[in-house]
């Protein structure tokens, strides 16, 4: 049964959504200086791709098991 691709598929829809969220809000906080802002937000947007390529590798070990 190939139950790990549905579960890894909701914890990123689940996880990108949390960390949008907090990302936004504290990137609100900042304070209006565009350099930081930049670095910021650009650190902010790729930070989440690893955590999703982990997730995406543990799923994809369910289709080499049968």
């Amino acid at each position: 049964m190939r139950w790990r691709t549905p579960i890894g598929g909701i914890a990123i829809l689940i996880g990108l959504t949390g960390y949008a969220a907090a990302a936004a809000t504290l990137g609100g906080a900042l304070p209006e200086h565009a350099l930081l802002q930049a670095v910021y937000y650009l650190l902010a947007g790729l930070l989440w791709i690893p955590p999703a390529v982990w997730i995406m590798g543990w799923a994809r070990r369910d289709d080499r098991s049968g």
